[in-house]
This record gives C-alpha cells, structure tokens and sequence, in this order.
C-alpha cells in the first residue's frame, strides 16, 4: 500500500513540475545594433608625389658637346648661375664667318648703293634731253633700262645685307646659347647628362625645382571631377604625420600616359620638411548629398508578408517593423529608410522571433578572447 502511495506522489511532482515549465515563457538571447545615420561626409584615399610648384627641365637651344656641367642633383642654384657649357669653338667660328658676310655684303650694298646713285643722275640728265627733242628716243630708252637695272641692283644687294646681318645676329644668339642659366632660385632634383656627351638642341640636362611652395599632384577619372568641387577638407599623410592641404588646380586635359585628369593640392602651411618626388596618401572627404538615411547590417533584414522588416528591440521586448532599403553601402551594411537614430534592431538570432516576444541581450566577448571562441 505505501508503495502504491509513493508512486502516486512521485506522478503528481512530475505533472507539477512539466506544468511549471511549459507555463514559462522562452527567453531568446539576440544582439542588437544601434542604428546610425549616414555621414555626411564620404573619404576617399589617393596615392600622391610631392612636387615643386615650379619645375623645370633645363636644355640648350643648341646641340654641341657638353663642356662643362657645374652642378649635381641636391645641388642649390640662384637666378643666373651657370648651370653647363658646351663647346662652343664651332659657334665662334661661325659668328666669325658672318661677320666676314656682313663685311662683304655691306661693301657690294654701298657699291651698289653708289652705281645706283649715279644712274639715276645720268638718267635725269638724259631725260632733259629726250623732252627738248635733243636726243634720240634709243638712247633714252637705253638710260631707263640702266638705270632700271641700278635700282634693281641696289635692292638686291640690300637685301643680301640684310639677311648677312641676321646670320650675324643669330650666330651670336648661338655662341650665347653655348650657356645654360638657372631661370630661378632653386634646387637641382634630377641630372640627365653628365660631361663629354653630346646634347641635341632641347634635350633636358637638368631637371630644377623652385624653393616656393611645395605642391601635391594624384590622378582621378573623368567621374570623380564633380565631386572635387565639393571637398570639404584635405590632408596629405606621410610617414606617420597629418598635413592640411587645399585644391589649387583641377586639370581639365588626360594624361597622355595614364589618360586621367591631374589634380594639384597645396599645402597649408609654409615651411614643409617634406622632399620634392616623396611619396603619401591624399585623404579627402567630400560633401555627401547623393544619399540619406539610415545605416544596418545586412543580416538585421528579413522579409515576411512580401515585405521588408526588422525587429526593434526596446525594454527587453521585440517587434517588427516595416522598412525599405535605399542602397549598399560598405563592411556588409546597407541604407534604409524607416528608421531613426538610435532605434535598436535586432542583428542576430532575427528568424526565431515574433511580436511581443521577450528577449535577453547576448553579452560581448571580452577582449581576452581572442577568436572568441570562450
């Protein structure tokens, strides 16, 4: 009989107790998400060089050999050194040559000049004659043939003076030309030639760069020239240190190698101890108008009903709510619309949830963790 009665009792705390459990609600742990708006500032990185604002390759107008180069790269010149010579024994003997030229020519002029002189003398007293009908009609006409023939004379070797003086002028423009000027303060940044070797007209010798200051060139496509007009700040990152930078030129010609538009910044400030041909990164963040709204991890998002949801946690509770979304945007997450700052929605464990449901939120990892696998 006792063993009938324990059976019982052990059969109604069973009942009891499958009761009580079926009775309690089911907590489900989620994470949540505060939700952010999208900046109002987009940043973008290029790489940059670092350039003089005025850099200049240096050549002669002539060719000749290379005589003598007085400098080095790094090597610091002022408006008006002498950068190089060339040989210049072949342009001396050539201003020689034209200066015998103009001798000649100016002395065949003035011959000229003379016989001409004298022709039209002649002619105006043979045509005195010829009008008083004292002379024949064939010796006037033989006077105006001479005399004709005088004045042609005399333009042509005025013309041969003249272009004797040129010569001359141009074989002295050359003989100066044998020597390179520095066109500015500056320093030498690169060196092309070297002494004995022998440099065509335009060939660059030097390379030098101004002492104002210093510039920052990048590349961009054709799309982002737009978005340039709309920089609200700049800074040019070089090892390890922030400087501030502002646009001074957008190119409006492609490259013709790499067929993009330069983009020149310059910096803030005065003094920069940054070399010319040194290499960074261009921060910039631009003006965001194109998008609005709101910004959640993709993985919050679900769809019930034809519709798209999220569920929005609040005083350990969770219901959904309507949204819609605007467009990608990075690291896994996207714009939506529907949302406000600060709203919390639910970005883990969403599929098991319904309206009203409570919920308990899951505890970070700590940052001992590594792997987060405790």
């Amino acid at each position: 009989m006792k063993k009938k009665f324990l059976l019982i009792g052990f059969l109604l705390i069973f009942m009891l107790g499958c009761e009580e459990r079926e009775s309690k609600p089911l907590i489900r742990p989620v994470e949540v998400y505060n939700v952010e708006s999208i900046s109002n500032e987009i940043v973008k990185e290029y790489p940059g060089i670092v350039s003089a604002k005025n850099e200049t390759s240096l050549a002669f107008k002539i060719s000749g050999p290379l005589e003598k180069l007085n400098v080095e790269v790094g090597s610091f010149v002022k408006r008006g050194d002498i950068i190089g010579k060339l040989d210049k024994r072949d342009y001396i003997l050539q201003e020689e040559i034209y200066k015998n030229k103009v001798i000649m020519a100016e002395s065949g002029y003035n011959s000229s000049k003379a016989i001409s002189k004298n022709a039209k003398q002649q002619f105006e007293r043979i045509e005195k004659l010829y009008k008083t009908k004292n002379l024949p009609k064939k010796s006037y006409d033989e006077a105006v043939a001479k005399v004709k023939s005088a004045i042609a004379g005399e333009k042509a070797s005025f013309a041969q003076y003249k272009e004797a003086l040129k010569g001359l002028e141009n074989a002295k423009n050359q003989l100066k030309d044998t020597v390179l000027i520095a066109p500015y303060d500056g320093y030498i940044s690169s060196k092309f030639c070297d002494e004995g070797s022998v440099v065509g007209a335009g060939h660059p010798i030097v390379k030098i760069s101004s002492l104002e200051k210093k510039r920052i060139k990048i590349n961009i496509s054709e799309k982002e020239i737009k978005e340039f007009s709309k920089i609200t700040n700049g800074k040019f990152l070089y090892n390890g240190t922030e400087k501030d930078i502002e646009i001074a030129e957008i190119g409006k010609v492609k490259g013709i190698v790499n067929l993009s538009y330069p983009v020149v910044f310059k910096f803030l400030e005065d003094d920069i101890d940054i070399p010319v041909d040194s290499q960074g990164i261009v921060k910039v963040d631009f003006e965001n108008e194109k998008t609005k709204g709101m910004i959640i991890p993709i993985e919050a998002i679900f769809e019930k009903d034809n519709q798209t949801k999220v569920w929005i946690f609040l005083n350990g509770v969770v219901n959904e709510k309507n949204i819609k979304i605007i467009s990608p945007y990075s690291d896994g997450k996207v714009v939506v619309e529907g949302l406000n700052i600060g709203d919390k929605v639910v970005s883990r464990g969403v599929h098991e949830l319904s309206n009203n449901q409570q919920v308990e939120l899951l505890k970070s990892f700590s940052e001992t963790n590594v792997g987060k696998v405790l």
